[in-house]
């Protein structure tokens, strides 16, 4: 009878550590997925023109998320197809908060289509969104293009090229400018804030536009008012008087 009495104790006790073993095993796995270790705050840093809420709901963290169910480097991919982020990280920080770190990027111009429609462009070329009011940028006037599609750089390789060499001016240089077009030819024509229209060839952006307003300023010491001043051969300057 003794014998009978410890067989089943025994059976008992097998049970109740397999019971014991297997409740802990899924406390353990579903410990991350408890309230305790979900969203409850959201920190981002870097954004400017952004707004947190937006990028937040671009990551896809919602408040009460589980953590353990974000993959940082995914959150970090749909940030980036937002036009105006260059560059995101996305950290969790155990055990219920996550921080978002965006560099933007910045309008340094606006591109003009043919429609009359308007687009900012940051130093890149890259089309940024459309906008319906001047933002006191750059004017970059463009030919007919196939498409301008945001978080892409422009289809147009010598627009794209003006875009950066306007976007590298020193910005007491490129608050001068009200409009600037590129030529078939592969020249600028650059329409300065004080009247001036400066002839420039591509890759002498800012060299051109100095060379202009220094040939610009001798000959209005002279009495001579100036509309035009092509500086695209080195060496010499053709220049159109004003009427």
């Amino acid at each position: 009878m003794g014998t009978g009495l410890e067989e089943s104790l025994s059976t008992w006790t097998r049970v109740l550590r397999v019971w014991l073993v297997t409740s802990l095993v899924c406390a353990v796995a579903s410990f991350p997925n408890s309230s305790a270790f979900s969203v409850q705050e959201v920190e981002v840093q870097g954004a400017q023109a952004l707004d947190p809420q937006a990028l937040m709901a671009a990551a896809e963290l919602a408040p009460g998320r589980p953590l353990a169910s974000l993959d940082p480097q995914e959150a970090r991919r749909l940030l980036l197809r937002l036009p105006r982020v260059r560059e995101a990280q996305v950290e969790l920080r155990w055990p219920s908060r996550v921080l978002i770190r965006v560099r933007e990027r910045v309008p340094r111009a606006v591109l003009r289509l043919p429609d009359g429609a308007h687009v900012l462009v940051d130093e890149a070329g890259v089309a940024l969104e459309r906008v319906h009011r001047d933002p006191g940028l750059p004017v970059v006037l463009s030919p007919a293009l196939p498409w301008v599609r945001p978080g892409e750089v422009v289809p147009a390789a010598g627009v794209a090229r003006l875009v950066a060499e306007v976007a590298a001016l020193p910005e007491r240089e490129l608050a001068q400018i009200l409009w600037a077009r590129w030529l078939p030819t592969g020249d600028y024509t650059v329409g300065t804030r004080h009247g001036l229209v400066a002839r420039v060839a591509e890759g002498q952006l800012a060299w051109g536009l100095q060379t202009a307003r220094e040939v610009a300023r001798s000959l209005r010491r002279r009495g001579v008012q100036v509309a035009v001043v092509d500086v695209r051969f080195r060496g010499r300057a053709v220049v159109q008087p004003a009427p």
